[in-house]
């Protein structure tokens, strides 16, 4: 893949890049699946089908000497990027801009409710002995949101894209499902609400 932060190349261009494939045994997306998934954005862009939300959210099977993963998340986020931007214009352009501004209430007042809540207590424990994400290493990021929002800190919704969390068993961690639900409202707030 070719595509990079600093370029920012139009949606149309992104969606014809492809990302770099694994070599040797090494293990990937697979490749039908991706394909697919870009195949299918560049069908919806042009006719408004697509939703920046809907490149958070997809996943792809692995395979042997599939698309690089890395690579692979990177070029979703860049193209996460560009729908977020022209979904702001879109609603920026029109007369009432009731329903951006309320949405962009609610995922704040999300945000800042969980943000709140005191570190260790922030998402709901995992069960048995399923594995959940290391509260200590969520909470540190929270605190670096908290800070964030408040303008003391600034942080990348690429940043908050690549976090990761040491495993915990049980309630000893946090559970992993809320924890993803609320980064996943995090970036949508950062890319859609505060160009």
């Amino acid at each position: 893949m070719s595509a990079s932060p600093e370029r920012a190349l139009p949606l149309s261009q992104l969606l014809q890049e492809r990302p770099a494939r694994v070599g040797g045994l090494r293990r990937g997306y697979r490749v039908e699946d991706v394909d697919a998934f870009f195949r299918h954005v560049a069908a919806a862009v042009p006719v408004g089908r697509v939703a920046s939300g809907q490149v958070r959210a997809v996943g792809f099977g692995a395979q042997f000497r599939g698309y690089d993963v890395a690579d692979t998340d990177a070029l979703l986020a860049e193209i996460e990027d560009g729908l977020a931007r022209r979904e702001r214009a879109r609603s920026l352009a029109q007369t009432d801009q009731r329903p951006f501004s309320e949405r962009r209430a609610a995922l704040g007042a999300a945000v800042a409710g969980r943000l709140e809540e005191p570190a260790g207590e922030r998402f709901p424990r995992a069960h048995g002995l399923r594995r959940g994400y290391r509260p200590a290493d969520v909470d540190a990021l929270c605190d670096l949101l908290a800070e964030h929002f408040r303008g003391t800190a600034k942080l990348t919704a690429g940043e908050v894209r690549s976090a990761l969390f040491r495993p915990r068993r049980g309630r000893r961690g946090y559970r992993e499902a809320p924890v993803d639900a609320f980064l996943d409202r995090v970036v949508e707030l950062m890319v859609t609400f505060e160009r």
